[in-house]
């Protein structure tokens, strides 16, 4: 409905090597992330015939160059310098396109590759934070070897994680593994076989990353079982924090893997 609109849109951007997304305060990820482009770059007229669409949308939307503008460049040259994607919030005006549309075998239509095109920068903040995860909570099964079965393991509920959030402040709870994503792996595995997480997390083995995200597997010596664990700081904790800094790493998924016979 807001397709080539122009939209106000507030909320926390992503910055860093091969991302420039915009993401709401109180939801995933769940339809694809947000794409953010600088307008204000007109082309000459004569280009029109071979510029690619993107491009030319581009050019159609004009850009203001004031001081929230500046601090956004600033924080984005910082970004840059890190090597690292980062994490800063900013409500955004500019004109919202949907990107080539994409048919499913089941007939649905689906526009893969939104984009803002964004004409203002308004209400930045004036430092970076570490990012958050804002990845949909579904996870892909995988098939299990012959012989062997593959269970998800329950992780803690939002609000036992919320409660941790806010005791990790405390340095009498002595919560300072929260801050590790491989401690954090490594303790969820421990808890579920009944062994010390010290001698988990040296057997760990890091699997792939993503911004805020890692995984870990883990087998026991006997081959009968083994785990893979996925753990993020997820957005929905921001609130019971002061900045994405300080939002602790939490398991998001656990798959447990028996195998008979071993």
């Amino acid at each position: 409905m807001y397709i080539e609109s122009l939209v106000n849109v507030p909320g926390l951007v992503l910055y860093g090597p091969g991302q420039f997304t915009a993401h709401g305060y109180e939801c995933a990820d769940e339809n694809g992330t947000l794409k953010l482009v600088f307008g204000g770059d007109p082309s000459d007229p004569k280009d029109r015939f071979r510029l690619p669409q993107s491009r030319l949308e581009d050019s159609t939307v004009p850009l203001k160059r004031d001081a929230d503008y500046d601090t956004l460049q600033k924080l984005m040259k910082s970004a840059d310098a890190s090597g690292q994607v980062r994490m800063l919030r900013a409500t955004l005006t500019g004109r919202f396109f949907t990107g080539q549309p994409v048919g499913t075998k089941s007939g649905e239509v689906k526009h893969p590759n939104p984009r803002l095109v964004i004409s203002e920068v308004e209400l930045v903040s004036n430092r970076l934070e570490d990012p958050v995860d804002f990845s949909p909570a579904s996870q892909a099964a995988t098939r299990p070897p012959k012989g062997c079965t593959a269970a998800a393991i329950e992780v803690p509920s939002r609000e036992a994680e919320d409660k941790l959030q806010r005791l990790s402040r405390e340095p009498s709870e002595n919560l300072s593994y929260l801050g590790d994503p491989k401690a954090v792996a490594a303790r969820a595995i421990a808890e579920q076989e009944k062994i010390a997480p010290a001698d988990v997390e040296r057997e760990l083995t890091p699997g792939d990353d993503a911004v805020a995200l890692k995984s870990f597997s883990w087998s026991s010596h006997d081959g009968a079982s083994s785990y893979v664990v996925t753990v993020n700081r997820p957005y929905w904790l921001l609130p019971s924090t002061y900045s994405g800094d300080s939002v602790i790493w939490v398991p998001k998924h656990i798959t447990k893997t028996t195998c008979t016979g071993r």
